[in-house]
């Protein structure tokens, strides 16, 4: 009898300090997550300002009826309220799991520059290799056809991810455009 007791005393202590432990991270939850959100808002627009620089704000562009590979989409303005690109954050599943790209596309549509957000999950060796300014900087300048575009050589995958999410993006820019938007 004694054994039982000590038994269920010991699933009694585990569950209380699993529920102490649940609130506490609640807790600790509940105050870092706005820090954790605005940290993450000030990243975004800190990436959309490296891709248009001399864009004064940034004005959201719904999404809705794009393609759903197309996470958000921004139109940088000027000071006097004049679009100078639209910036499109795109996701692709590449080799080890998805890509994030974020891409802009100036008005007259051609690439003013792209970045990759998120390759996580990706070989650092190969598919990593997408991060590089050499591998990024050949998007810059490119239209829609992209005929200058290489992939990587031992990572086709995690390349043609990439350049898919830059191929969504400029559906995306042309569905926004001649929707007048």
């Amino acid at each position: 009898m004694k054994q039982k007791n000590d038994i269920v005393k010991s699933v009694v202590v585990l569950t209380v300090i699993c529920l102490v432990v649940s609130g506490l991270l609640a807790v600790v939850n509940h105050f870092t997550a706005p820090v954790s959100a605005k940290n993450a808002a000030d990243r975004a627009i800190a990436a959309r300002r490296e891709i248009i620089p001399d864009a004064d704000s940034f004005e959201e562009v719904d999404t809705s009826g794009l393609d759903a590979s197309i996470a958000d989409a921004y139109c940088g303005l000027d000071a006097s309220g004049s679009i100078l690109g639209y910036i499109f954050t795109a996701k692709q599943n590449g080799f080890g799991g998805t890509i994030t790209v974020m891409c802009g596309i100036s008005a007259d549509g051609t690439i003013i520059a792209c970045r990759t957000m998120d390759v996580s999950s990706e070989t650092s060796t190969l598919g990593g290799k997408t991060t590089n300014p050499e591998y990024t900087a050949q998007y810059t300048g490119q239209d829609s056809s992209l005929s200058g575009v290489q992939a990587i050589s031992g990572a086709t995958i995690t390349s043609n991810a990439y350049k898919k999410c830059v191929e969504s993006a400029f559906t995306a820019f042309k569905a926004i455009t001649e929707a007048g938007k």
